[in-house]
């Protein structure tokens, strides 16, 4: 995976010009980024309709929820991809609402990882059976720097995040709609939104590959270290190495994982390692040796062994 931080503006406006108008937090290290501004997650009061179901995470402490799903937006494979992490983040009145929420006000652990919406004042959340629908207020859209590829990216990086936030609160859902201040609304001027929507298939949003564990920044004591990702390969093959911040590679290999067939999976490997600070890269298998299609899709994560 490339760094977006540094390329995502140059090509979300390159996007634009040609399309106008889609486990467990583990001892990370760094402090969660949170915009100025109150987050309101609205009970439903119609009957059948709840902001929280049975089975919603304990709060980690007063006012937070751990280990929710939120996913993230990264360049990868010379287009936008999802990927995903487990984060404490505060409690807005739901699992839904607070995991939609943190996805528009906090930042990601992954440096390379970034989110297009901004910080939401209001996130409202209602579900009758297996249908959700998420109101945000408008000042979520404020970025301007989005062409529609990249909307449409971020609009999938709801739907995801919302729909397994609902999973993990004991109540599935197969549909988002999104609306603004309550009525339908042109997300970032080029997309309608307001309608009911699903996930799009994974193999043409999510990441091809990505490190579930270590999250960026945790720690680990010195020995045996277990890696774990989860993917798509050709032929369900895995590359990976674990080097020093400079670049001196301490460990390398293949893991298996997924279908071989565009089918995703998981997958892990281990290697042992003394104390310092690395780096894990695993990247999806590339037949072409990069001479054709988009290249391999890769992802890093930075950790500490003590």
């Amino acid at each position: 995976m490339r760094t977006l931080a540094a390329g995502m503006v140059g090509l979300a406006l390159a996007v634009g010009t040609g399309a106008c108008g889609d486990g467990s937090g583990q001892g990370a290290v760094g402090t969660d980024t949170t915009a100025t501004g109150s987050v309101t997650s609205t009970p439903a009061t119609p009957s059948g309709a709840t902001s929280s179901a049975t089975g919603t995470p304990t709060s980690q402490a007063s006012g937070q929820l751990a280990a929710m799903p939120v996913y993230w937006v990264a360049e990868s494979r010379k287009s936008f991809a999802l990927y995903r992490e487990f984060r404490t983040v505060p409690d807005a009145g739901g699992a839904v609402a607070s995991a939609v929420a943190a996805m528009t006000r906090m930042k990601p652990l992954d440096p390379d990882y970034t989110t297009p919406w901004r910080p939401a004042t209001t996130v409202k959340v209602t579900q009758r059976g297996t249908a959700l629908s998420v109101d945000l207020s408008k000042d979520a859209f404020a970025n301007t720097n989005l062409g529609s590829e990249l909307a449409s990216r971020a609009l999938q990086q709801l739907v995801y995040t919302a729909t397994a936030a609902a999973q993990k609160a004991g109540k599935p859902a197969s549909t988002v709609t999104i609306t603004v201040d309550g009525a339908a609304y042109d997300a970032w001027g080029v997309i309608r939104v307001g309608e009911p929507m699903r996930r799009a298939p994974m193999i043409e949003v999510q990441a091809h590959v990505w490190v579930t564990s270590p999250q960026e920044g945790a720690t680990r004591p010195a020995g045996s270290i277990r890696f774990t990702g989860y993917g798509t390969s050709f032929e369900a093959n895995f590359t990976w190495q674990v080097r020093t911040p400079s670049g001196e590679v301490r460990a390398r290999g293949n893991a298996m994982g997924g279908t071989g067939t565009g089918g995703f999976g998981e997958f892990t490997f281990s290697t042992s390692l003394t104390p310092g600070t690395y780096v894990v890269e695993v990247s999806t298998d590339d037949p072409s040796g990069g001479t054709e299609g988009p290249g391999p899709a890769t992802d890093t994560k930075t950790f500490v062994v003590r």
